[in-house]
């Protein structure tokens, strides 16, 4: 315990003979030091600024589809004679798939057919009791003219050809009636035969023979009896996030991957973008339609899960870095500098925040190799991708930076020591395609 204590009264004998040496020398030409141990330099990779291509994406994910699709239900209420298709199956436009049992069909035509001919022969009756009528009258008006027939035959005569023509106007709107009658009997008798509104393939199909088809309502959606789909057209349509939809138009490049294989890109175009996000675990997202340009051997089928990259922005031969030698500082930890000035200059402070917070503010920075040391730099970015970022302003194409270990550059401040690592450890930068 004693050895201890004479131990620490040494050390603090020490500290206290640095401090008094420190003091008599010119403080103009000095720094007082109290580090007894300085930090070892930390070991990094360099690499300078390139110019590169760099293509700016956005992600999301969203369900194969197809571009024509047709989905089957019946339009009358009826029972399954007879399934002519199965799952798989490739059909053409108007080919029969299902028939329903049109006996009730073909008994109200037949009914509505012989009600035309009864109006017919009403329409005849009637138009020979207006002639006759009309004769009458034109009889009746000559006799009243030589005072043989008296008023009130003249008005009997009259009424009597007017009933008549009544009759048979109403007779001839049964008529209209009834042909109407007769074309909706036909329709719904053509109804009893579901075919191919287009050509494609048949899928999920699970109509049997026996079973009642049921049609729809306003209300009340109809059985679904089949899909006819066109495999050849594809797309994909995805939710993109609220952040990255204002970068997207319709005809934008895009890449879609495959959950079963998510290194090969299938070429594909943004077809349209919805007006109006939709809200889902309070996450808004806007429906995207995403075709598939990959031509006849295209992979995708209908279902598949995808994850599409819509090219939102392109720069060409620009100045670029790694992505990872791009960090964030807050104000205070970083040097006065003109650079900085500027940088603040360029990004003013939001509406309502305070002059007071400006030492919090985060930096966009870059470090640089100087004089064995690591000098921050505050730069403008502008597009990046997976692998580099664009340098606006802030670096020169000869300044050698800091692009790494990730761990090193989290933690690494203005001034720290530094030294190149060894070349066999170094991540080779190469310009992007």
């Amino acid at each position: 315990m004693r050895r201890t204590l004479l131990l620490g009264s040494g050390l603090i004998i020490l500290v206290v003979a640095l401090a008094a040496a420190n003091l008599r020398r010119d403080g103009s030409l000095y720094e007082l030091d109290w580090q007894l141990m300085r930090t070892p330099p930390r070991e990094v990779e360099l690499a300078t600024p390139v110019r590169a291509e760099i293509v700016e994406t956005i992600s999301a994910t969203g369900t194969v589809e197809p571009v024509e699709e047709a989905e089957i239900a019946p339009q009358v209420v009826g029972r399954v004679v007879a399934v002519h298709v199965e799952d798989g199956d490739r059909v053409s436009a108007g080919d029969l798939l299902v028939q329903l049992d049109p006996t009730e069909a073909q008994a109200r035509l037949a009914s509505a057919e012989a009600r035309i001919d009864r109006l017919r022969a009403l329409i005849v009756d009637a138009e020979e009791d207006v002639q006759k009528a009309t004769r009458d009258l034109d009889r009746t008006g000559t006799l009243a003219t030589r005072n043989v027939a008296t008023p009130t035959e003249l008005a009997d005569a009259r009424s009597i050809l007017a009933k008549s023509q009544a009759s048979l106007d109403v007779a001839r709107n049964e008529l209209i009636e009834s042909e109407a009658m007769r074309r909706m009997s036909q329709q719904e008798l053509q109804y009893t035969e579901i075919r191919a509104p287009i050509d494609g393939v048949v899928a999920d199909c699970e109509v049997e023979v026996g079973e009642v088809a049921i049609a729809g309502t306003t209300n009340l959606p109809g059985a679904l009896l089949m899909s006819i789909l066109n495999p050849d057209l594809m797309q994909v349509r995805a939710d993109v996030d609220e952040t990255d939809v204002p970068l997207v138009r319709a005809g934008q490049p895009a890449r879609i991957y495959l959950q079963a294989d998510l290194l090969t890109a299938i070429p594909g175009v943004v077809g349209r973008v919805a007006p109006r996000g939709r809200l889902e675990q309070e996450v808004v997202t806007f429906e995207t339609i995403i075709r598939d340009e990959g031509g006849d051997d295209s992979p995708l089928r209908p279902g598949m899960t995808a994850t599409v990259e819509i090219e939102v922005r392109r720069a060409a031969d620009v100045l670029s870095v790694p992505v990872q030698a791009v960090v964030q500082r807050r104000r205070k930890d970083l040097p006065d500098s003109q650079a900085l000035q500027a940088w603040l200059d360029r990004h003013p402070l939001a509406p309502g925040e305070a002059v007071t917070d400006l030492g919090a503010r985060y930096v966009t920075t870059s470090f640089v190799a100087i004089d064995g040391k690591a000098r921050a730099r505050p730069v403008e970015v502008g597009l990046s991708d997976e692998r580099r970022v664009e340098i606006r302003s802030g670096l020169e194409p000869d300044d050698l930076v800091i692009v790494g270990p990730f761990r090193t550059l989290d933690e690494l401040k203005d001034g720290d020591p530094i030294i190149e690592a060894e070349p066999d450890t170094v991540t080779e930068i190469e310009q992007t395609p």
